[in-house]
């Protein structure tokens, strides 16, 4: 049975199979279905290939070795991690409907789209750009905002999620609470709602849930 690393912490630093610094980690891949790990993404701008690569790496979460709260090790070296597949905007698809029967923006594009294409125009503006990554899945990174659905407030910033060892599932996230004098709390992963890639995690939370969520004690 697989064992997923628990203690990813972005900002920790990337190493190879063969003792190279590959770069620091930037952010873990989520499946969109049931939140567990699928990837993790490396950013290499403080790693060996920072001349010449302009792209952050993404690898799959079964070449993480070993991680602490410092250093993640692969069990990939540093030649066969340098042509990993890059982190970056790789091809055009039409956008995905993500709640069928209503008509939204991803309906107005594809159709307009559609229309591109019986009048022999070129679509390719309609088309949206996605990430070298699977549809289903999702980005969560550190310091995205906390929101709550109702009403509209900002619970907090994450920090770090916490997952299964066995199931790679995301349990909870860490959120930094506060302004000044800040403190961190766990929040289940049976509260959120929604994950918006590279913007936010919405919620559905009451204030008095909120005021009993547990402190982080590492």
């Amino acid at each position: 049975m697989a064992t997923f690393p628990t203690d990813l912490n972005t900002g920790a630093d990337v190493y190879s199979s063969d003792g190279h610094k590959l770069g620091e980690l930037s952010r873990l891949v989520l499946r969109r279905g049931d939140f567990s790990i699928t990837h993790v993404v490396v950013n290499i701008g403080k790693g060996i290939l920072e001349s010449g690569y302009d792209n952050d790496r993404i690898v799959p979460i079964a070449a993480v070795t070993s991680a602490t709260a410092d250093r993640i090790d692969l069990n990939l070296t540093a030649e066969t991690f340098e042509v990993s597949p890059e982190y970056s905007e790789e091809g055009f698809e039409a956008p995905q409907d993500m709640t069928p029967g209503e008509f939204d923006i991803p309906d107005v594009v594809n159709r307009l789209g559609n229309a591109a294409a019986i009048m022999n125009s070129v679509s390719g503006s309609w088309r949206v750009q996605r990430l070298n990554r699977p549809l289903d899945t999702l980005d969560v990174k550190e310091g995205m905002g906390v929101w709550r659905d109702e009403p509209h407030t900002k619970v907090g910033d994450v920090e770090r999620g916490l997952f299964d060892p066995t199931t790679g599932q995301l349990q909870a996230l860490v959120l930094k609470r506060g302004f000044i004098l800040t403190h961190d709390v766990v929040l289940p992963a049976r509260y959120i709602t929604e994950v918006i890639d590279d913007i936010s995690v919405r919620v559905d939370i009451t204030d008095e849930e909120i005021a009993h969520l547990k402190r982080y004690e590492p």
